[in-house]
């Protein structure tokens, strides 16, 4: 155990419906190698249909309650319990690499003294096989999915699987936007750049594993995905249809990308039709939500 960290640090999880992958992710914290004393874990149920419990834990460890839909307004009723200049976010599903509070600490104090303005560390988030063998699910994760250096060094910002900020910079900046179905940890990070100078920095070395989604929690993504940007239309007709546009255009892309892995050619016929599934699969969503907006505006 590294007994010469002294910074404290409040880490945030938010949960729905998933008391398994909880009780995996406190297990992973027990078992970090920094003296646990300095950690306060907030986890906040999102109104779960079976109510999450706390297994008993080495750390202090708290469960609050948060009825209002989705993981962003979830993070933000935990930010009034923070105690600490450093918050870290991760999520339920996550199993946290043994030194992940170690390498985020170190790497954060390490940056912020190198650095004369704010920063947001995005530490990796290493996908791991949900079955075995992997299947295409598992292969759209890792080749089309959650690549935190992609995001930090293409969109300027992290995702909240594996996410470091300072306390004050959250708390002056409200949080995230709560009311996106998806995208907040971008929308964040941008406000966050954009009002407070605030630069997002890779980190390699501090690693959450993340599990493969399988087809179902791929089509819940695209359809969250999808919402989200219905969301930023704001009822506009053609913002609506660019939304759907949007939402296939990455399709061709992902198409040449799939041509050049190196994979059996019948998996591949099979990934790219997974992949064109998956883009499909949201048109009966973006129809129900434009029709439900359209009846509710002439109500």
């Amino acid at each position: 155990m590294i007994e010469s960290l002294t910074t404290n640090l409040d880490i945030i999880i938010p949960v729905y419906n998933d008391q398994t992958g909880l009780d995996k992710l406190l297990l992973s914290l027990s078992k970090q190698t920094i003296n646990l004393e300095l950690i306060q874990v907030i986890v906040v149920d999102n109104h779960s249909e079976i109510p999450i419990r706390l297994p008993d834990t080495s750390f202090p460890c708290h469960l609050i309650q948060c009825i209002t839909p989705g993981s962003y307004a979830a993070r933000n009723k935990a930010l009034s319990l923070i105690k600490s200049n450093l918050v870290a976010f991760t999520d339920a599903d996550c199993v946290l690499k043994e030194d992940w509070i170690e390498q985020g600490v170190t790497s954060f104090l390490s940056k912020s003294n190198q650095m004369e303005r704010s920063i947001i560390i995005a530490g990796e988030v290493e996908i791991i096989p949900s079955c075995s063998p992997p299947n295409l699910a598992y292969l759209t994760d890792i080749y089309f999915g959650m690549t935190q250096k992609k995001f930090v060094q293409g969109g300027k910002y992290g995702i909240t699987a594996n996410l470091w900020v300072r306390s004050e910079d959250i708390l002056e900046l409200n949080g995230f936007n709560s009311t996106l179905k998806s995208g907040g940890d971008r929308d964040f990070c941008l406000k966050a750049n954009q009002k407070i100078g605030t630069v997002v920095l890779y980190e390699k070395s501090c690693i959450a594993m993340h599990p493969a989604r399988d087809k179902k929690a791929h089509m819940i993504k695209c359809k969250r995905l999808l919402g989200g940007q219905f969301d930023r239309a704001k009822g506009n007709i053609i913002r609506e249809l660019i939304a759907l546009l949007l939402h296939l255009r990455p399709f061709i892309k992902e198409f040449f990308k799939a041509i050049r892995i190196s994979v059996p050619l019948r998996q591949k016929i099979r990934l790219i039709l997974f992949l064109l599934m998956l883009r499909i699969s949201v048109i009966p969503e973006w129809t129900r939500l434009f029709l439900r907006l359209k009846k509710s505006s002439r109500e």
